[in-house]
């Protein structure tokens, strides 16, 4: 799934100043393509992808996933957009420790209707990445790297066309690292996921093919 960015701008207001993060941004992604987002901390790159996922809009210019123009769509229409379409990876994982692994995983879809579906691919999935034998583990009981794992495999439980990982190897090692590359690797070639990576890494940022730096 295809995404452009046109002129993007942010700008927040923090005591009563304006704070622009971003300005005049042009991007172009192609369907099935592996970006990462490069640069310092505070250039923008989390916001840069909160608004490429829809989950914050630009001050002004547009965001185009698939010919469609984000700022265009309803609330109830965006929030299917981003059900359906994006899976998203936080830095910090964001998982319920007292839950385990498969519960943290499954939680976006206890209540559909196709859920067991849905649940029998995950655990396919799981089992390709090493994690099906921890699965009945509390996140307390996970190693980082293991963790990390959880976190990708319930931004897949919807099976997205697009996966945003907001520095999704800043708290691992670089072995754990490049394991974690490794995985959203063999998503975008198995499984023709676009993926779009944020880091401040240069380790990380050389493993992939297309680049793109903020605040140069």
């Amino acid at each position: 799934m295809s995404i452009k960015l046109e002129n993007i701008s942010k700008t927040f207001e923090v005591s009563g100043k304006e704070l622009k993060v971003l300005e005049n941004i042009d991007l172009e992604i192609k369907d099935k393509e592996m970006l990462v987002i490069f640069g310092k901390s505070g250039v923008g790159k989390s916001t840069l992808l909160s608004i490429i996922g829809g989950m914050d809009t630009p001050t002004s210019g547009k965001v185009i996933v698939d010919g469609i123009d984000l700022s265009n769509l309803k609330a109830d229409e965006l929030a299917k957009f981003r059900k359906e379409k994006i899976g998203y990876i936080f830095q910090s994982f964001n998982l319920l420790g007292n839950l385990i692994a498969m519960h943290n995983i499954i939680l976006p879809v206890i209540l559909d209707v196709e859920r067991m579906k849905k649940i029998a691919t995950i655990k396919g999935l799981a089992q390709k990445i090493g994690m099906q034998g921890r699965l009945r583990h509390c996140p307390g009981e996970l190693s980082l790297g293991e963790q990390q794992r959880v976190a990708i495999l319930r931004a897949m439980i919807n099976s997205p066309t697009i996966i945003l990982a907001d520095e999704p190897t800043a708290h691992l090692d670089i072995e754990n690292s490049l394991k974690i590359i490794e995985i959203f690797e063999k998503l975008n070639k198995e499984q023709g996921v676009t993926i779009v990576l944020v880091t401040d890494h240069e380790a990380i940022a050389s493993k992939f093919e297309h680049r793109f730096t903020l605040g140069v």
